[in-house]
């Protein structure tokens, strides 16, 4: 101990209470949010980058590119199934919910998607899973609803940049690495 009274001794690193702030000339090693508070986009919680979502230009790129692969190939079926219009367009309809969940489901990325570097994960940044691609898919019938107005107004006001279908699978479409 010193004789001088003035003399405080200042805890390590080891010694500091939890949940008090740093000392002076002290670092904290990670940046977290104040309790129940979500991480302000781009901000690294748990010196994990946050994953940065794709907005609505991108993803009506990559949906222009589907519905073009998706109009060719319907195309192509009407001509040997002429006489069943109605049968014809449910199809198409089932196909196209189809090629949208095996393709995200098993690649991660439709082929409109893939052309453009995006790719669907988690909101940890993992993979996504059959289930995943069933549920944002199910919900793209709602995120469609006046040619997709209904989807690009939540992507707009999400910090993530989800549709419903993103935010009911907690998932999140990003831009792939490299």
């Amino acid at each position: 101990m010193s004789d001088n009274p003035d003399w405080r001794q200042q805890p390590s690193n080891e010694q500091q209470q939890y949940g008090q702030p740093p000392q002076y000339g002290q670092q904290q090693q990670y940046a977290q949010p104040p309790y129940g508070q979500p991480p302000q986009y781009g901000q690294q919680q748990y010196g994990q980058p946050q994953l940065a979502g794709v907005s609505v230009g991108p993803r009506f790129l990559a949906l222009l590119i589907d519905s073009v692969i998706i109009g060719v190939v319907g195309g192509l079926l009407s001509f040997p199934f002429h006489n069943a219009t109605g049968a014809l367009g449910g199809s198409i309809g089932i196909l196209t919910l189809l090629y949208f969940i095996v393709m995200e489901a098993t690649r991660g990325a439709t082929l409109g998607k893939m052309a453009l570097g995006l790719r669907v994960v988690k909101t940890d940044g993992s993979p996504i899973s059959w289930s995943e691609s069933i549920i944002r898919n199910l919900l793209r019938i709602i995120d469609g609803l006046f040619i997709y107005l209904v989807g690009a107004i939540l992507i707009w006001t999400s910090p993530l940049h989800q549709r419903l279908g993103d935010r009911a699978a907690k998932t999140i479409v990003v831009r792939r690495r490299g």
